[in-house]
Formats: structure tokens, C-alpha cells, sequence
């Protein structure tokens, strides 16, 4: 077992390091243990199949989370594990013992401490017998969640990246409107119905604190369950080790040797002008740098029959040559399926899940939800193409059809699924207004379309292995879907200011003021991009074919003058990305679209278009420090190398 222990240190070393560049984890892990510590003090008192029903939803979300937040990232894969002489149960003990290493399996053994705590009442047996049950309950997790890792990261099939993508969408829609479901949640702590308790049976959240208040026999067979539960998870994860480790990836396919396809010929191609970037080295097509998936290198722009097309949007040329790759592309590539199933579940149940609470105001904006959650998830595709990137290069105006290309694709994919929700929508709600719903969706259609193909080329993210990416390997990050989206807010707010401060009478403009809108979006978007593309080729190019990314500024846990001194940028980021969304959430839109009121809330204090202003105030003046610290987190130092 020492090459297990081996593994298990690889990963306190990397922990240490990553929350030394990444406060992230750490706060994460602070609100976790305040709701592991409200966990076990509702356990005190609490209702027994309440209790269940939570410790088996965090369980759950342990698995679940990480492949929608990248937990990929920063753990040891058996993929790691490939040259090392070691076999598929001692590599997956030693894998799992660093997956213990971190800050969510300690957060998620606090809180599941809850259940030998509601034990407690039926005695020291029970504490035990609970304790064992919880233990066994957080193994099934820990194993759980890196078999979602190794099977549904690797997972090739569209199937696969639809249900993921449903069912993160589905988490993610419900948290988001846990205000809508607030009642319904009141209502569980205080117990679920009688007709869901005795489903509960069946629940594995249950077993452990079951086993100690039922019969003795019934008891027995839901630990005898549990532990094979754990076994059978144990089992599947050696089974996916093994195999990593002998074929290289858990789910790719073996063909017999008599159907596997010749390698086609690649023919280099002369050194030309064009093959130069910004007066760089040539670019060189069969570099084995040149990792992109089979998709995109088959990219029909650099062919001499498309390159000879001078362009245009309403015929056979470049800019359609690179739309039918994309759409093509968007079909087959997994990790795209798998966001664009996530936008429209996340759209429709942010848009629909209130009507839980008589509140179906939101209903018609289902369309203009997704097309927004869609170009946050395209805010990084650019990451997913490798250097299959340098083909634009190779054709005189190039760069401008790839840029085009790719927004038409987006659109012509989004719009017809964002029409359907809006106008279903519009049916199912049909006393809302849906006026405000139709003038925003051509403004964020727009704006969607343009502005994620810039912010993907302006922060490349590229993935370990562009042919073979999971969906831990999110080429997306926090910044780059807050700039998409912010695109897509500032492109709306013209409509909508037409809506609320114009005239009664020039209400029914507003649909040609969103057109209008979208339209400026889309070409501002484009031209940034082109501008990037054109004139920083080469920069975009390496940051794609990079297998890992760049280091990023060390972060001290405590406070240091000297590195304050050296990272001034970086500190005034931070601190202007954490207290900026004060005045956005809470002083701002909370006002505006709850009308809640507050003593420390500035906006309650006044009333009529005063209130209104000043939210709308709080709202600009959260969202000017938000861009600030974006953009002095862009200019951070970085360390060498």
C-alpha cells in the first residue's frame, strides 16, 4: 500500500498549493461547514426523515457538483497512474485515499456526523450503529463521486452529455430559485407528508438512522444494504481504474484490429505569407502539438474551394464553411451537448419553477433565460479547439469568416429553441405581459451570438486533451461567463429603459428597440473579435495549444505587506469582486424585483421614483466596481514562467 500512501501525498501537495493560488475552495469550504453545523443542530431536534432527506441530498450533491463546478481539476486521475507498475485495486485505493485529501470530504463527514447526533436519543448502540451507517453513507460518496468523475467525464455519447447536462441544469435551477421553493422546504422541516415518509424506506439517506429506530430485521437489511451499496460502487471504480490504466481512457471504445480505420495522410503544406502570424514562425500543420478533435481539424475553411470564395452571407463561402463545421460540431462534441442541455433546463426551471409560489411572472422569459445561460457556456470553446486554431490563418480574410461563423452557428442553433420556450411560455402564462420578453430576447440573441466568440479568444482556457475532454475540463471560468453576460445585460437594458422610463405610447417600439439592440451588439462583439483574432494571432494560438495554463499569482491566507506591495491589482481585484455584488444583489435588484426592504437596505428609507432610482443606482455602482475589479484582475502580475 505504500504507492496508495504515495498518491494520497501527491495530493496534499497539490491541495496545498491550489489554495494558496485559489482562496475559492476555502470560502467554499466555509459555507459548508456552516450549513454542515446548521445540519447537526437541526439533528438535535429535528425530524427523522428530514434529516434523511438531507444527509441523502448532500450526499448526492457531493457526487453531482463536481461535475458541474470542474472537481476535476487539481486531483490525481488514474490516467496519471498509467506508467507507474502498479495494479487497478492498489491504484484505485491509492486514488481514493487522495480524494479523501480535500475540503469537501472533511465538510461532508461533519455534516454527516448529523445522523449518530439524532441517534443519540436511542442510546450509545445507536450512536455506534448510526456511526457506522454515516460512515459507510460518506464512503458511498467519496466513491460516488470519483466514479461520476472517471465514467461521466469520459462519457463520448450524446446520451450521456444530455442527461448530465439535464440533471446539473435541474440542481442549478432549483438552488436558483430556492425563493420560490421556500415554502414547500418550511413545510419538509416540519416533517414530509405521510405518503413520502413511506417511500423513504427505500431512500439510502435513511438507512443508517433507520436501522437503529425500526425492527432489528429491517434494520439489518438496510445495513447489509448499505455495505453493498459501498461495495458495488468500490467494485465499478476498480473496474474503471483498470481499465483507464490498460486502455487509456474508461470509456473509449476498442474496435476489432480488422475494423479500425488507416491513419489518412496528412500532406504539409508549403511555408507561405499566410502561414505566418504577426511575423511569427510558420505555423506547423503536423506539429504534434495539434491536439483538437477530429471535428474541427476537418474545418472546411481551409480548403483552396472555400479559400477562393470571396465571402458573403447568402451563399456557399467562408463564413458558412465555418457555421456548418460548428453546427456539426455543437451536434457531436459532447461537452457542447452537455451545455447546451444545461442552459435550456436551467432557463426553463428559472423560469418556471416559480409559478410554485403563484409567481408566474417569469414564465415568458424561459427563451430569453437560456439564450443567456447559452452564451455564458460559449464564453470558452475557444479552449476546446486546441491548434486546430492556426487553420483561419491560412486564408486571406480568414480570421473574420471564423469569427462570423462561429456566431452564426450559435445562432442559428439558439434561436429556434429560445422561440419555442418564449412563445410556450407566452401560452402558459397569458396574463403576464409578454411585450418585455420579445424586446429583450433579439437584444440577448444578439449579444450572445458575438460577444462569447471575443471573450473565448480573449481568455483562452485549453483543456489537458482537446480529442479526449471531460466535463471536469470546463474551459469556462467565473469571468469570462460574467463579461458574456454582461454583454447580453447592457445589449437588454435598451429595450427595457424604453419599457420602464419611456412613453406609454412608444411602448410597442420596444420589440425594433431590442432588434436594434442586438443588432449594434452583434457587430460590436465581431469587431472586437476580429481585432483580437488579426492582431493577436499568435498569442491566441500558443494559449490553445498549451497543455497546461499558466501559473497564476500566489495568494496569501494571511495578511502580507510585502506581497500587498508587489500585487496591488490583484488585491484591489479581489477585494472589489467580493464586495461588488453588495450593492447589485442585496441594495439593488433585490429592491427592484422583490421590493424587499431592510434597515440597512438604502433604497427602503425612500419611496415612489426615488426608491427606483437610487436600487438603480446601487445596481450601476455595483456593477462599475465588478467591471473594475475585472479588469485589474486581467492585469495582475504574473509569476515567471
Amino acid at each position: 500500500m505504500s504507492a496508495a500512501g504515495f498518491v494520497a501525498r501527491m495530493r496534499v501537495a497539490m491541495l496545498r498549493r491550489s489554495l494558496r493560488e485559489h482562496p475559492g475552495p476555502a470560502v467554499g469550504g466555509l459555507c459548508g461547514l456552516l450549513a454542515a453545523a446548521w445540519l447537526i443542530r437541526y439533528a438535535v431536534r429535528g425530524d427523522q426523515h428530514t434529516l434523511a432527506i438531507l444527509a441523502g441530498t448532500w450526499v448526492l450533491g457531493w457526487i453531482v457538483l463536481p461535475l458541474m463546478l470542474g472537481g476535476g481539476r487539481g486531483r490525481v486521475r488514474p490516467s496519471h497512474l498509467r506508467l507507474e507498475p502498479v495494479g487497478g485495486v492498489t491504484a484505485a485505493a491509492g486514488l481514493l485515499a487522495a480524494s479523501a485529501v480535500g475540503i469537501g470530504p472533511v465538510v461532508s463527514l461533519i455534516a454527516l456526523a448529523s445522523l449518530p447526533v439524532h441517534a443519540a436519543r436511542y442510546g450509545p448502540d445507536g450512536v455506534l450503529v448510526a456511526g457506522l451507517g454515516a460512515l459507510l453513507l460518506w464512503l458511498t460518496g467519496l466513491i460516488g463521486s470519483a466514479v461520476a468523475l472517471e465514467a461521466v467525464g469520459h462519457a463520448g455519447g450524446p446520451v450521456g452529455a444530455v442527461v448530465t447536462g439535464a440533471f446539473t441544469g435541474t440542481v442549478m435551477g432549483v438552488l436558483g430559485s430556492a425563493w420560490a421553493v421556500a415554502p414547500w422546504i418550511t413545510d419538509l422541516l416540519d416533517g414530509p407528508p405521510g405518503h413520502i415518509a413511506r417511500w423513504l424506506r427505500y431512500f439510502p439517506g435513511s438507512w443508517p438512522v433507520s436501522t437503529v429506530s425500526g425492527p432489528p430485521l429491517q434494520g439489518l437489511g438496510m445495513f447489509t444494504g448499505l455495505v453493498l451499496l459501498t461495495a458495488a460502487a468500490a467494485v465499478a471504480y476498480v473496474a474503471l481504474v483498470r481499465r483507464t490504466l490498460v486502455a487509456g481512457s474508461a470509456w473509449r471504445p476498442r474496435r476489432p484490429a480488422g475494423l479500425r480505420p488507416e491513419p489518412a495522410p496528412v500532406l504539409p503544406s508549403p511555408p507561405s505569407a499566410s502561414d505566418r502570424v504577426n511575423g511569427g514562425d510558420p505555423v506547423n500543420a503536423i506539429s504534434p502539438i495539434n491536439t483538437s478533435n477530429t471535428v474541427n481539424t476537418s474545418s472546411a475553411i481551409g480548403t483552396g474551394r472555400v479559400g477562393r470564395m470571396p465571402g458573403g452571407w447568402w451563399g456557399p463561402g467562408p463564413v458558412w464553411a465555418v457555421a456548418g463545421r460548428e453546427l456539426r460540431t455543437w451536434v457531436r462534441h459532447p461537452l457542447r451537448v452537455q451545455y447546451l442541455a444545461f442552459a435550456v433546463v436551467y432557463g426553463a426551471l428559472l423560469a418556471g419553477l416559480p409559478m410554485l409560489a403563484g409567481a408566474d411572472l417569469l414564465v415568458p422569459w424561459a427563451g430569453v433565460f437560456t439564450a443567456l445561460w447559452a452564451a455564458a457556456m460559449s464564453a470558452g470553446l475557444v479552449g476546446l479547439d486546441g491548434t486546430a486554431l492556426w487553420m483561419p490563418f491560412t486564408v486571406p480574410g480568414g480570421e473574420r469568416a471564423e469569427v462570423r461563423g462561429r456566431a452564426l452557428a450559435w445562432m442559428l442553433l439558439v434561436t429556434p429553441i429560445t422561440l419555442l420556450l418564449t412563445v410556450g411560455g407566452v401560452l402558459v402564462a397569458p396574463d403576464v405581459d409578454p411585450l418585455p420578453a420579445l424586446a429583450v430576447l433579439p437584444a440577448v440573441l444578439g449579444a450572445g451570438a458575438t460577444a462569447p466568440v471575443w471573450v473565448s479568444l480573449l481568455r483562452v482556457r485549453p483543456v489537458p486533451d482537446p480529442r479526449h475532454p471531460t466535463s471536469a475540463d470546463n474551459p469556462t471560468d467565473i469571468i469570462s461567463v460574467l463579461v458574456a453576460c454582461g454583454a447580453a445585460v447592457i445589449a437588454s437594458s435598451v429595450p427595457m429603459a424604453l419599457l420602464i422610463w419611456g412613453p406609454e405610447g412608444l411602448r410597442w417600439l420596444a420589440p425594433a428597440a431590442g432588434v436594434a439592440a442586438g443588432a449594434v451588439a452583434w457587430w460590436g462583439g465581431a469587431w472586437l473579435a476580429d481585432d483580437r483574432l488579426a492582431s493577436r494571432g499568435a498569442e491566441v494560438l500558443t494559449a490553445a495549444g498549451q497543455r497546461t495554463r499558466a501559473p497564476e499569482t500566489p495568494i496569501p491566507m494571511k495578511w502580507d505587506a510585502d506581497w500587498y506591495r508587489e500585487n496591488r491589482s490583484t488585491a484591489w481585484a479581489l477585494a472589489l469582486l467580493t464586495v461588488g455584488w453588495i450593492p447589485v444583489v442585496p441594495q439593488g435588484l433585490m429592491v427592484l424585483v422583490f421590493d424587499i426592504s431592510g434597515g440597512w437596505i438604502v433604497a427602503s428609507h425612500l419611496a415612489g421614483g426615488a426608491r427606483t432610482g437610487a436600487a438603480v443606482a446601487m445596481v450601476a455602482l455595483g456593477g462599475a466596481m465588478l467591471l473594475a475589479g475585472l479588469v485589474l484582475w486581467g492585469r495582475r502580475p504574473r509569476p515567471a514562467g
